[in-house]
């Protein structure tokens, strides 16, 4: 990719943080669950006998122009789930608006409930 190719104004870690704010503070979102990368993280410190891993979030990265979330989240029960799985994609969409400066490409929302409870 030459330098006219990389898209401007995207920060993955600054993005990703601001998400997680965003998303754990939805009604009905009890915390998130470790997701890929966090897991191959967790294996790995294992593995070199080294504790403890980055904290939980949300996962922005891009691709080209196109941007990819991914969300693993544990719920509760006060409110139905499609409700809540509505919320997160408006909540989303509203913050990678705000936080991207330039050009944003299709948007694919990976949203996982890992568990639900009372």
């Amino acid at each position: 990719m030459t330098e006219k190719q990389i898209p401007r104004g995207f920060d993955e870690a600054a993005v990703s943080a601001r998400l997680t704010e965003s998303v754990t503070g939805v009604d009905g979102v009890t915390g998130l669950a470790p997701g890929l990368r966090d897991m191959i993280a967790n294996a790995a410190a294992r593995v070199m006998r080294r504790s403890g891993s980055e904290p939980l979030r949300v996962e922005v990265w891009r691709a080209g122009e196109d941007l990819n979330v991914r969300v693993d989240a544990h719920l509760d029960d006060s409110r139905p789930v499609t409700e809540i799985v509505d919320e997160l994609f408006a909540v989303i969409a509203v913050d990678l608006r705000a936080a991207v400066d330039g050009p944003i490409g299709e948007v694919d929302i990976d949203v996982r409930i890992v568990s639900r409870s009372h």
